[in-house]
């Protein structure tokens, strides 16, 4: 009898440290990856977005972004290419919600509206589109930019953040 007692104490504190140990996970940072299949071998190396790939940051070189507020007109949203080969294809999708937002591009990028194309990238360049606001107030920003460069390459990802351009 107290054989099966003592499996049930253990049952419950293996539940209780599994639910631990979820609720630690779903609180830490995932560093980019919410999906991941693949058919046949595979290597990953997972990194924080200042050492990736193609690595997206704002006019300081160590400000990622992802959840930010900014507190000006405008933001310049850089793309470099940290990777040993020739980026094709980056696909960069804005959406946006509160005021209405203009966009620049930088010689590199094409296309209208809020999608945009830069048919390439090479090692160790930077490309660049800056978001400006056309009125006061703030505009919630998303960044949703991919590229299949080769059959074994591909990046994907997703950026918020929010441009405040109110006036005190």
């Amino acid at each position: 009898m107290s054989d099966d007692s003592d499996l049930r104490s253990y049952t419950r504190r293996g539940a209780l440290g599994l639910m631990g140990a979820g609720g630690v996970l779903a609180a830490t940072e995932t560093l980019g990856f919410s999906n991941l299949t693949r058919d046949r071998n595979l290597n990953i190396a997972v990194t924080n977005d200042l050492n990736s790939l193609l690595k997206v940051y704002v006019e300081n070189e160590n400000t990622i972004i992802d959840r930010q507020r900014i507190d000006q007109k405008s933001v310049t949203v850089y793309f470099e290419n940290q990777s040993d080969i020739d980026l094709k294809s980056i696909n960069v999708i804005i959406t946006h919600s509160g005021v209405k937002v203009d966009y620049t591009l930088s010689d590199g990028f094409s296309g209208e509206n809020n999608s945009f194309i830069l048919d390439s990238l090479s090692s160790g360049h930077t490309e660049n589109i800056t978001i400006s606001t056309q009125s006061s107030g703030t505009a919630d920003i998303t960044l949703d930019i991919s590229s299949d460069t080769l059959p074994e390459l591909s990046i994907e990802l997703e950026r918020d953040f929010t441009i405040n351009n109110s006036t005190s």
